[in-house]
């Protein structure tokens, strides 16, 4: 018998003496102690317990459902029985999931958000050249810990290379793949030459064998001496460059899903960014797909950040971009203006 069944007998006895102690107590005093108060034992055992335990406290808390019920024949008593029965399941879908990650709360989530950071770690824009910035925005759907997006970076020998990638997914169940693919990637950018990489990362997602998961990616080279920019997308939003007169142009590489087709090819798109000019990459989730105008709401975004002054960082997406209930990314790459000298 493992060491967690033997932990988990003083606990197990401790919560199934209360549920007891509460089925009397109903009995006696059935004004005085509800059956909802069953709900306490269940979900300190779904916190605490595994699924085996928490069966077994269940089954005793049916049981104790069932007199009251024999005795008390009532609606409000059905009633009150269904609601503990709901927390019964939820505490053993709880105790189940607890068992799959193989952590327990108190080093769950910190262990997340641990991932998280490191996750966002890898995209946070490097300090460019003179006359160069990157910046990134960034909001997350809900109050989920973990993206289903991310960003990477790297800045070597006056070349800047950037990546968003859009996993299948959200959430907590998005977490492994993110971690993972996020160093495969990065890992692949550092070693590889730009135009070899979108098909190296798509021969990796190939090699996983995942059935229903894959990536969008869009990823670009750019040379921050000349400011020439070469594009490659992945079933990914093309981006699209801001002149520095307020026009915009809409770049059109094209490219299919990563992890679904072997030997797939994507073609680049090229640009020459001028002092001034902007070039915007961007997540699904930032667009605006009900919208006649997907791209409105980040135009919006970027000449708002224009007119106050881009700057380097990691940074919330004002309000003026479309709400989303999926996870947004802006990251912009800015060639400044020179300044006319007196």
């Amino acid at each position: 018998m493992s060491h967690q069944r033997v932990s988990e007998r003083p606990l197990l006895g401790i919560l199934a003496a209360l549920v007891v102690l509460l089925g009397l107590g109903k009995l006696l005093w059935p004004d005085l102690v509800p059956v909802s108060a069953l709900t306490i034992p269940m979900m300190v055992a779904g916190w605490r317990l595994g699924t085996r335990s928490v069966l077994l406290l269940s089954a005793l808390v049916v049981a104790v459902l069932v007199v009251d019920l024999v005795a008390t024949p009532v609606a409000r008593s059905f009633l009150a029985a269904a609601v503990v029965g709901v927390v019964c399941l939820l505490a053993y879908r709880y105790a189940s999931l607890r068992e799959r990650w193989g952590i327990s709360m108190t080093v769950g989530v910190p262990l997340l958000l641990d991932i998280r950071d490191r996750v966002r770690a890898q995209g946070e824009p490097p300090d460019l050249p003179p006359g160069w910035l990157m910046s990134r925005a960034l909001r997350s759907a809900g109050e989920a810990a973990m993206r289903g997006d991310f960003t990477l970076a790297l800045e070597s020998d006056d070349r800047l290379q950037v990546m968003v990638v859009d996993l299948s997914g959200h959430g907590v169940d998005v977490a492994p793949r993110a971690v993972q693919v996020a160093g495969a990637f990065g890992g692949l950018m550092a070693e590889l030459e730009p135009m070899a990489l979108m098909g190296a990362c798509n021969d990796y997602l190939l090699r996983q064998g995942w059935q229903r998961d894959f990536a969008t990616a869009v990823h670009l080279t750019l040379d921050l001496t000349t400011g020439d920019a070469v594009v490659r997308v992945a079933g990914h939003p093309a981006p699209q460059v801001r002149h520095d007169d307020g026009s915009w142009l809409e770049m059109r590489p094209t490219g299919p899903l990563l992890g679904l087709v072997p030997d797939a090819r994507f073609e680049a798109a090229t640009v020459r960014l001028e002092p001034g000019d902007v070039l915007v990459l961007v997540s699904d989730g930032a667009l605006d797909e009900r919208s006649d105008e997907p791209w409105a709401g980040v135009v919006r975004a970027v000449d708002y950040w224009a007119a106050e002054g881009i700057s380097s960082g990691s940074h919330e997406i004002p309000a003026v971009a479309h709400a989303s209930s999926d996870d947004q990314t802006i990251v912009v790459v800015h060639r400044v203006a020179e300044v006319a000298s007196d």
